[in-house]
């Protein structure tokens, strides 16, 4: 008899230490990515087929992509008309999901969109395709290791223009919070400009590109088309150039997660406060610059506005 009670014991025991189903706020929670190709043609050549989730215990979720406005925005329709851009609003969101309704807040427009999820399991989402946002379709999930992946002490990003309104900027941040930037077309904020960022945000952006796998990729990723910016990413480790990264249009065989990195990067001048400066007229001379032309952009490539730049961070 108290043989058997131990063994009934035991059965209790092991049946109280099963892991109990996960709820469907617990299913949701991590990385997603496109697994089809469903959207519209405008999508595509908007964001290829790289769109993605990721949903956070608090409600908050973040579009890999980030939020648009929908029209556009002029910083001097006066004098310089052409000059236009549209609004960014960030990637992070509000969601709600109850049974099989997934509801996304859209800070861009300042409306929720409703969804139905079809399939919802530890690693695969399906959600019902909506034609006013095109942000259903079926996604997998995805992890992530990046402890051995090595760190960088600052990045620099240049983004040349396309046909459309792709912002044409060049960017230097550095692990202690310093923002270099240089704004051309379609921006919010033009010509030379300094902010800070904290080291959170910095630690951010580093492990979107540790997420990528940064140092193990190809050094150019080359377009089929031409509609799409060219990007170049320049990884910098003790004052070296430890990797560069050039995508020639986002497409095909480009890792989404390299694109959910970049992205953002484009249009972060404007989620920052931004100081117009001076060039300083040595460095001016030192490149051969017009400080008078608006168009300064025009006259660096990836590689000289990276030269550029560095100098400029020397001399503040």
């Amino acid at each position: 008899m108290k043989h058997a009670l131990l063994f009934l014991f035991a059965i209790l025991l092991v049946s109280c230490q099963e892991e109990k189903p996960l709820t469907p706020q617990e299913m949701v929670l991590g990385n997603w990515s496109a697994l089809d190709t469903t959207t519209s043609f405008y999508s595509r050549i908007r964001f290829g087929d790289n769109r993605g989730f990721e949903f956070f215990p608090d409600s908050i979720f973040e579009d890999k992509f980030g939020f648009l406005s929908n029209r556009l925005y002029s910083i001097d329709s006066v004098n310089d008309p052409y000059n236009r851009y549209l609004r960014y609003f960030g990637t992070e969101s509000k969601y709600a999901l109850s049974k099989d309704s997934l509801r996304l807040f859209n800070p861009a427009t300042q409306k929720w969109s409703s969804y139905k999820v079809e399939k919802l399991t530890p690693d695969t989402l399906i959600i019902a395709t909506n034609v006013k946002d095109e942000r259903g379709g079926t996604f997998i999930k995805k992890t992530y290791n990046t402890d051995t992946i090595p760190d960088f002490d600052a990045i620099y990003f240049y983004s040349s223009p396309c046909f459309g309104y792709c912002p044409v900027v060049m960017l230097l941040i550095k692990s202690n919070g310093d923002v270099l930037y240089m704004g051309g077309n379609n921006v919010k904020h033009d010509g030379f400009n300094r902010s800070k960022i904290s080291k959170e945000e910095f630690n951010r952006i580093q492990e979107k590109f540790k997420r990528a796998d940064y140092m193990n990729l190809k050094e150019v990723y080359s377009a089929t088309t031409a509609h799409t910016p060219h990007v170049n990413i320049y990884f910098i480790k003790d004052n070296k150039v430890v990797k560069t990264i050039e995508d020639r249009g986002a497409e095909v065989d480009v890792p989404y997660e390299l694109v959910w990195a970049y992205f953002p990067l484009q249009r972060i001048e404007q989620q920052l406060d931004m100081k117009k400066l001076e060039i300083p007229d040595d460095i001016a001379k030192e490149f051969k610059l017009d400080t008078d032309n608006k168009d300064i952009l025009f006259y660096l490539d990836a590689g000289m506005g990276f030269d550029f730049l560095t100098r400029l961070s020397e001399n503040l």
